[in-house]
């Protein structure tokens, strides 16, 4: 235990050292330049941990510490001085502390030592090479949208090889899974990572990006190759999928990644039955109707894929929680997605459409159930009381989707507009649950 106190000390010394050099040559580099370095030193520093502690809570402590110091840094105007080379980019970001969070994460989770090499130098080279190109070379902003964070076709292409090149050397070195799935796992993963770099804004990448590479890298390398070439193939149909609504529809560029990403990990998490409803979804928000002019000129960016997604997600992470309760939480998982198609059609029709509310809601109501109800009645193969409750629960939805949307203009959706919708299908889904749970414990409905 002496011998990792000491290990700390030296990383805290070594964190404060680069900060003192930084701020010296803060003059002589831009403030995204002197993070960059910081962010690259630090990064470094954080590859020797599985080497120079013995113990895994030495970095809990550690990164306790560092933590505590990066805070104190923010609120003391001195040490906020001191800090300049680390706080002094324009943007609001906690991008420093959730670096310290995501290593302390990965480092607590990670068994073999390349699973916890490869997400970290992932984020530490190239989320700071691509930083860097992109800010240099960067011609081809990818963001459509004011909300979107500029992102660098030039910086993306980058970030790809790098990540690639830092999942292929350590995998190659210190595992022991085959070439070809070396390779086709690198691919993968280089793919995935500049699709969560690209979409991620305020620091959120230093986060997301080493936490969701752990998991991928940690679902292939336990499949089979036949399997990693399927779900290389599903993602590739995603693609294409994604396209073809981005052609018809009025999402934007980051939405698309946005979309490919949220699929693959809801079908690493789950499997392909959880696919179905967030791809009816995505397939069919846009169509029957067709988007007029007025309504595709409104871009949809990340947001609107996230206010969609969110509940559904929590669902499938709880499933993983609660393994007992995964059937009932799968179709809680698709009700989300039916709420979420019939309030969309329905905002769609008033808004832009200009139906009767009668029409709309019987509207809404009858796409939701057709495209996702009864696909996943068909799929799951749920009881038939509990497929009669599913429909009450998105009926119930509809009245309230009327009033939200009164009190709201649709045709400018922003914040307002997607709390109200996550709240919304939030309380409708927990309930329904709540039920399932209780009806479940009562009756046999998931023998």
């Amino acid at each position: 235990m002496i011998h990792d106190l000491f290990a700390a000390i030296g990383v805290l010394v070594i964190l404060g050292a680069v900060m003192v050099i930084a701020k010296l040559c803060y003059k002589r580099l831009t403030p995204e330049g002197a993070r960059k370095t910081i962010h690259i030193v630090m990064g470094c520093t954080a590859l020797a941990l599985p080497y120079i502690f013995e113990y895994k809570q030495s970095a809990v402590y550690l990164g306790i510490a560092a933590i505590a110091l990066l805070v104190l840094m923010r609120r003391n105007e001195v040490l906020r001085k001191a800090g300049i080379a680390l706080l002094g980019v324009e943007r609001k970001t906690l991008g420093d502390i959730y670096f310290v969070i995501a290593i302390v994460i990965v480092f607590v989770l990670h068994q073999s030592t390349f699973e916890y090499i490869i997400p970290i130098a992932i984020l530490t080279f190239a989320d700071s090479i691509a930083a860097l190109v992109g800010i240099t070379y960067g011609r081809y902003n990818m963001a459509q949208h004011e909300e979107e964070a500029a992102k660098s076709r030039e910086g993306s292409v980058m970030f790809f090889i790098v990540a690639f090149i830092c999942t292929l050397i350590p995998l190659q070195l210190m595992s022991g899974v085959g070439r070809t799935e070396v390779l086709v796992i690198s691919f993968l993963i280089g793919i995935l990572a500049a699709m969560i770099e690209a979409v991620t804004r305020k620091g959120n990448d230093n986060l997301m990006l080493p936490l969701l590479t752990f998991s991928i890298l940690q679902y292939n390398i336990e499949q089979p190759l036949d399997l990693i070439f399927t779900n290389f193939g599903i993602m590739l149909l995603l693609l294409v999928i994604v396209f073809v609504v981005y052609k018809i529809t009025n999402i934007t560029r980051l939405s698309m990644t946005y979309s490919m990403l949220v699929g693959y990990i809801i079908m690493i998490l789950g499997d392909i039955t959880w696919v179905a409803p967030p791809l009816m979804l995505f397939l069919t928000f846009g169509i029957l109707p067709m988007m007029k002019n007025e309504e595709k000129n409104m871009m949809q960016t990340y947001k609107v894929i996230e206010c969609n997604s969110i509940i559904g997600i929590i669902c499938l992470v709880l499933s993983g929680f609660f393994p007992e309760y995964r059937e009932i939480l799968n179709i809680s998982f698709s009700l989300s997605f039916a709420i979420n198609l019939a309030i969309n059609t329905y905002s769609r029709l008033i808004n832009f459409q200009n139906r009767q509310v009668s029409v709309a809601v019987v509207y809404g109501f009858v796409k939701a159930i057709g495209f996702i109800a009864l696909p996943t009645f068909a799929i799951i193969g749920m009881h038939g009381l509990i497929f009669a409750i599913y429909l009450v629960f998105v009926a119930i939805a509809m009245p309230f989707a009327v009033s939200l949307n009164k009190k709201y203009n649709y045709k400018k959706v922003g914040d307002e507009t997607f709390k109200a919708n996550k709240i919304l299908v939030g309380v409708c889904v927990a309930l329904f649950t709540v039920i399932l749970v209780i009806l479940g414990g009562v009756y046999d409905l998931f023998g």
